[in-house]
């Protein structure tokens, strides 16, 4: 998912997709994940099956997630021009910073920290670090804006359906995402524009239909929303 939205993000930015880039974000993704659900595992929270997974796996999965840490980071320091490798260091700190706060803070603390909306930024960002270099417009940051939005539904959405706790209005929220990305971008970046509100128009329909929708098919469906980019990358190319 992270890699379709980068290849979009560079293509509509005028970019050409790199490979190496395209596998690095994909093993930063998979670390993150990886490292947040063994620290869940370790506090206690195995109450879903992807906690139940890392708290009786994650003996096994360690020394794999070190080994690809450290192939990561090398391959990271040689492959990637000095400006994208210090950028993503600084991301790699904000990353820590979250982890710290979410799983090491004050119970206080953790409480009232807005952890969806900060995995939905993080991503984002991760997801549109090689494009960086080419967001030179208002409507090009209004772009990352919306889409760490929807991540942040994506985040939000799982969080409550799953819990029973919270009473976000998920389905008006995407409503009011892809209606600013058509009124708003339709003309300076009409592929985003179409990308970002098609996963927010999915993520109302499925809003609305999630009561007959086992709470894995919820899940599934929510991540599931965020591949626009699959229909809409192919017209990039058409970009001069």
């Amino acid at each position: 998912m992270a890699v379709l939205w980068q290849i979009l993000f560079v293509r509509c930015f005028r970019g050409q997709p790199d490979l190496a880039t395209a596998a690095l974000l994909a093993a930063a993704v998979w670390l993150i994940y990886s490292a947040d659900r063994m620290l869940d595992a370790w506090r206690g929270i195995d109450n879903r099956p992807r906690h139940e997974f890392y708290k009786h796996h994650w003996r096994r999965l360690l020394p794999a997630w070190a080994a690809v840490f450290i192939l990561t980071g090398f391959l990271s320091w040689i492959a990637l021009p000095w400006i994208l490798f210090s950028r993503g260091l600084c991301l790699m700190g904000s990353v820590g910073l979250y982890f710290a706060i979410v799983h090491a803070a004050p119970k206080r603390l953790r409480l009232c920290f807005p952890k969806e909306a900060m995995v939905g930024v993080l991503f984002a960002l991760g997801a549109s670090l090689a494009a960086w270099n080419e967001v030179r417009s208002t409507a090009d940051v209004l772009t990352l804006l919306l889409f760490s939005c929807l991540c942040w539904v994506n985040c939000a959405a799982i969080e409550q359906w799953e819990s029973g706790r919270g009473h976000r209005p998920v389905g008006v929220i995407s409503a009011c995402i892809a209606l600013a990305a058509l009124v708003l971008l339709h003309q300076p970046r009409p592929i985003l524009a179409g990308a970002e509100a098609a996963s927010a128009l999915a993520f109302v329909w499925l809003d609305k239909g999630r009561p007959r929708l086992s709470l894995d098919m919820q899940r599934v469906l929510a991540d599931a929303a965020l591949l626009s980019p699959i229909v809409f990358l192919p017209a990039t190319w058409l970009l001069v």
